[in-house]
């Protein structure tokens, strides 16, 4: 990724860049990102490269090859492991699960219910009407499953909005 597309997407995400030459450091919440800035073979331009996220206080150990952290392909990946993305809908939305292969391997093609959380990329679902096997499951574990309400994670992809918040 280009030097300055970066650093507007970084700012846009609330980070704070630290630069050293060409190795830069961001430290948010506990973790630190590191990386690279080299000159394109062709345009000279400044680019990204050698994405990496390790823990505050990780550090590598040559005797016992350790090495701690991820390496990520992209700065995209590096950014959303520092700040993850929410979710599309917002709380309060009427939902509807798509007709697709994933909805209909957990059986819940054309449900509807309301999002009541938001996680990264998915929505925690409180069906309207539960179903036979759900209540089941209710009867029969009442302290795991609770009773009258069943909830779900759900990805945004599998969701379609109803009614908007």
């Amino acid at each position: 990724m280009k030097r300055t597309s970066f650093l507007k997407k970084a700012k846009k995400l609330g980070l704070k860049v630290e630069e050293n030459e060409r190795r830069c450091y961001i430290r948010h919440n506990g973790t630190i990102a590191s990386w690279f800035w080299q000159e394109h073979w062709e345009t000279k331009e400044l680019v990204g490269t050698n994405w990496h996220t390790k823990g505050e206080h990780q550090e590598s150990d040559p005797y016992t090859d350790y090495f701690p952290g991820s390496f990520w392909d992209n700065a995209s990946q590096m950014l959303n492991r520092l700040v993850p993305p929410g979710s599309k809908h917002k709380v309060g939305a009427l939902l509807k699960c798509k007709d697709n292969k994933r909805s209909a391997r957990y059986k819940r093609v054309g449900r509807v219910g309301l999002m009541i959380d938001a996680g990264e990329k998915q929505a925690k679902i409180q069906w309207l009407r539960p179903t036979e096997g759900e209540l089941r499951l209710q009867q029969l574990y009442p302290y795991t499953y609770g009773r009258g309400v069943f909830t779900e994670w759900v990805q945004d992809n599998d969701l379609e909005i109803v009614s908007a918040a």
